[in-house]
């Protein structure tokens, strides 16, 4: 390259021709030259001349061997390049192996990174499947990459959870990998050849110290010193390793989580600065006039608040960075342009330079109207029912259709002939053309086998909300579109057919329940994740029992993206509130606006709400002697407990923990009636009250299936009333109900 080839190109430079004179000059994926880049090899290729950049008049000749290599077919090059290539050797791609060689690539990739880590290494039987069998459109490239990953991930358990091993889990293997379990039934017979006698874990042991994957195993070793790194580095806050994980895994999985949160609507001005509020306003008066729209107080109240955030971040010199900053140029074009002026109007006023990530913030503010309710869309939860045979799923579909008079639901026959990644496609089609009747959900109705994992491949797909019921029956498919009908979301559904049909598909939930009530915790977000979430962790954490209740503190970006990682943590916690800039109302999760936290009477409700329950053990013991026609006193006690805390959830509202002992013990009671001499009480004006909480007579209605099939018990509609009256007046009053009585 010549000097002053273009602005900045101060020096001549030698090129990569000259370099390779009389040896061989190596292109990777060359493919990747556009058609000049091709014209100019060609060109060289013939007449062996170069003219570097630059460089007007002379030519310099070059003896240079070309060897170029690609992922691509050579239908990808013009005619006149290929021509020029003398020799071509195709090496056969990954999708083409043997399942022998794919289990000895597999092997030896996990085999090395045990080496590098001088450690073993279990695997699951599933994610070793999943990875001989996924497609890896990348080749052997992607197979290295995706192993890495899972690996990088297994380290991050072993370190944060102590663990005494290295386990890599099918859970963890990402979704193309995951797929590959789908084509299991094609190749059945040859899998047993590897997996036979080796359990449920293959174990990799560190078998000295080569490494064949780098050169350099410093190099390899980066991912785990940056985990080992940032692990030292956060435990020094006293950070719960839950959250010290989560933490990480955003910097593994190189992709920063995104939530945008609206903070609330609080009149605590004595928490801003004056000139803080004075800029804001300011602002706020110009963002009205150029964007045409009004912003109240609590809006305002929300930007103040990250702003004098954001100035303490710039003069700490602590790096302010949007992980979307792109997209947020694109999409909100006109709220950028005005959040760039208003920030040059900040610097002026403030005497502050503003960092340009900081812009794309300015502009979410701007752009979310903070004090509105999200506008839930008003269709139903989807269903869709997926069995084996060629006309099973239609007859009961129709059947539940007829007993209910509702055109709801779609069958989808599986004839057994047809594969599992054949139906996988035809259900991903058909919930692809037709989104709009999903916007609540999906309900995925199956019998058997693998159709029971097509609800976390479709929700990573289609970021369609889905769940999966087994041994799927005539009267589960009436009661899910009975539910679907009255427009109950896809969460109710899904809970209320666990307990109403417990007996059936006991199996198909127990792993989900043992893991649905961990611990609790809340979570606290806004847009950066630290500023004013940190202000919310401060506040909330000065009324909880941080042993007992976990505070996670979470970006906020967008709204769906949000909603995903709240479906990932609901994994491990029982979620009792978020607290945050943006209002999300999800999974009947409460919510609490920055004003709601900095005002302290619905702080005590949020307090009420992570309050200690009354034990199981107390109950049983007040009970003692009363209750004698029931086998179990304290499995009859569990189960009320569970269902008042269930309904409590559904509806929407929170109960002292004084309240709740007392309803498990008038349930516990009306049990114990009902199975003796009866019951015969009259509700007055019964149909008036039951017109007026039709949904929560219906949600204790539905809960109290388990118990009369259980203990052969019938509870009478006016005993329904009577309960449902005693949940309605004792209520706390709370800052998030969704039923409104008229």
């Amino acid at each position: 390259m010549k000097k002053g080839a273009y602005t900045g190109a101060e020096t001549n430079t030698t090129g990569l021709l000259a370099k390779a004179d009389g040896g061989i000059l190596f292109l990777d994926e060359i493919h990747r030259l556009p058609p000049e880049g091709q014209e100019m090899l060609f060109s060289f290729i013939d007449k062996g001349v170069y003219r570097p950049l630059g460089e007007s008049n002379q030519t310099y000749e070059a003896s240079v061997q070309i060897i170029g290599a690609t992922t691509a077919s050579s239908d990808t090059f013009l005619d006149t390049f290929n021509r020029r290539i003398p020799m071509s050797i195709t090496l056969p791609n990954l999708a083409v192996r043997s399942l022998d060689e794919r289990y000895e690539l597999v092997s030896l990739f996990v085999r090395q990174e045990a080496n590098r880590l001088n450690q073993s290494i279990k695997v699951e039987k599933d994610a070793m499947v999943a990875f001989m069998l996924y497609d890896a459109k990348a080749n052997i490239g992607q197979v290295k990459r995706d192993l890495k990953l899972v690996c990088a991930k297994s380290f991050l358990h072993y370190r944060t959870r102590e663990q005494s091993e290295l386990l890599i889990r099918k859970k963890d293997c990402p979704l193309q990998v995951q797929k590959g379990l789908l084509k299991i039934k094609e190749v059945s017979e040859r899998l047993e050849h590897f997996l036979e006698g080796k359990g449920d874990y293959l174990t990799f042991e560190p078998q000295g110290t080569e490494v064949v994957w780098s050169q350099d195993l410093e190099q390899n070793m980066e991912v785990y010193h940056e985990i080992e790194d940032k692990l030292s580095s956060l435990d020094q806050g006293n950070i719960a390793s839950t959250d010290l994980e989560k933490a990480i895994s955003k910097d593994v999985d190189a992709y920063f989580a995104s939530y945008v949160e609206e903070l609330a609507q609080t009149t605590q001005k004595d928490m801003i600065a004056a000139n803080i509020w004075e800029i804001t306003n300011r602002l706020y008066d110009i963002a009205e006039q150029r964007l045409e729209r009004t912003y109240n107080k609590k809006a305002r109240f929300a930007f103040a608040l990250h702003l004098q955030l954001t100035f303490e971040r710039i003069r700490k010199n602590v790096p302010i960075v949007h992980p979307d900053l792109n997209r947020i140029r694109k999409k909100l074009k006109t709220e950028f342009q005005v959040a760039l002026d208003l920030s040059t109007l900040i610097e002026e006023e403030m005497q502050i330079e503003i960092p340009f990530d900081e812009i794309g913030f300015i502009s979410m503010f701007l752009s979310i109207q903070l004090g509105q309710k999200e506008q839930l869309p008003q269709s139903k939860v989807g269903i869709i029912v997926l069995m084996h045979g060629n006309s099973t799923v239609s007859s009961i579909l129709s059947a539940a259709q007829e007993l209910l008079g509702s055109t709801q639901g779609i069958a989808m026959d599986m004839s057994l002939d047809t594969s599992v990644n054949q139906m996988y496609q035809k259900l991903l089609n058909y919930v692809q053309e037709n989104q709009s009747m999903f916007l609540n959900g999906l309900l995925l109705l199956t019998d058997m086998g693998s159709l029971n994992s097509f609800a976390t491949l479709l929700y990573e797909e289609t970021g369609i909300r889905t769940k999966a019921v087994s041994m799927t029956s005539t009267m589960i498919v009436i009661e899910a579109l009975r539910m679907s009908e009255m427009g109950r979301s896809l969460e109710d559904i899904y809970q209320n057919i666990q307990i109403s049909f417990e007996t059936i598909v006991r199996e198909q939930f127990q792993t989900e329940q043992e893991n649905t009530y961990n611990k609790k915790a809340i979570v606290v977000t806004c847009f950066t994740g630290e500023g004013v979430a940190a202000k919310l962790y401060e506040r909330i954490a000065a009324i909880v029992d941080q042993a007992k209740v976990e505070i996670i503190q979470m970006q906020f970006i967008e709204r769906e993206t949000f909603k995903k990682h709240i479906d990932s943590l609901l994994a491990e916690y029982e979620i009792k509130a978020i607290a945050g800039t943006v209002e999300v109302e999800y999974q009947n999760i409460p919510f609490f606006s920055a004003y709601d936290i900095f005002d302290d009477e619905k702080l005590k409700v949020l307090k009420s709400i992570v309050k200690d329950e009354i034990a199981t053990e107390t109950i049983v013991n007040s009970l003692e002697g009363s209750i004698t026609h029931v086998d179990s006193l304290a499995i009859l006690v569990e189960t009320l407990k569970t269902i008042v805390q269930q309904a409590q959830s559904q509806m929407h509202i929170i109960l002292e923990p004084s309240v709740e002992a007392g309803l498990v013990i008038h349930l516990a009671f009306l049990v114990e009636a009902l199975r003796t001499s009866g019951i015969n009480r009259q509700f007055s004006d019964l149909v008036a009250f039951q017109k007026k909480y039709r949904l929560e007579i219906d949600i204790l209605k539905t809960s109290m299936i388990s118990i009369e099939k259980n203990y052969d018990i019938q509870i009478p509609e006016d005993e329904i009333a009577y309960l449902t009256e005693a949940f309605i007046k004792n209520q706390i009053d709370t800052p998030f109900k969704l039923y409104t009585q008229n």
